[in-house]
């Protein structure tokens, strides 16, 4: 009989953390679902802002690019107007990349004629650097309008 109340106290030893261990985890359940599912709408509100993102960069390059189209084709029908074919100003005008157009040295055309500036737009293009070409031409034309990079047109004193 007394090996029958060992094994049935070593039984009792054995299965007590257990039960006492999936008592506390029965306890603890409430707190973990909770925190899984606030952890579950963090990630769902986090997909759906990326996702808003995502179509907030598309929709804003959709409209630079339909602004780039028309700068471009205003480009070209300056260039046009100074004297270069259809093909050529097209050509030219094709080369802007506002991007790119933002890092390049530029020439400063303050202080200089007309012919002056012409000639400087003649060597760009002579030389294949159509980008610089344009982006001289867009900077003279702002000077000559008395537009300040920025857009913004000079108010009068």
């Amino acid at each position: 009989m007394n090996r029958a109340r060992f094994f049935f106290a070593v039984s009792i030893a054995l299965v007590a953390p257990g039960t006492f261990a999936q008592q506390s985890h029965t306890q603890q359940d409430p707190s973990i679902e909770r925190m899984r599912r606030e952890q579950q709408n963090i990630d769902r509100m986090t997909q759906n802002n990326s996702r808003r993102f995502e179509n907030g960069d598309r929709q804003s390059w959709l409209r630079s690019m339909d602004n780039l189209v028309k700068l471009r084709a205003k480009l070209a029908e300056a260039w046009q107007t100074m004297g270069m074919s259809p093909q050529g100003a097209k050509l030219v005008a094709d080369a802007y990349d506002p991007e790119r157009a933002a890092h390049l040295h530029r020439t400063s055309l303050r202080g200089k004629s007309g012919q002056e500036v012409a000639q400087l737009l003649q060597a760009a293009v002579r030389e294949k650097r159509y980008l610089a070409a344009d982006q001289m031409l867009i900077e003279y034309q702002q000077q000559k309008l008395s537009i300040p990079e920025s857009g913004n047109p000079r108010t009068m004193d």
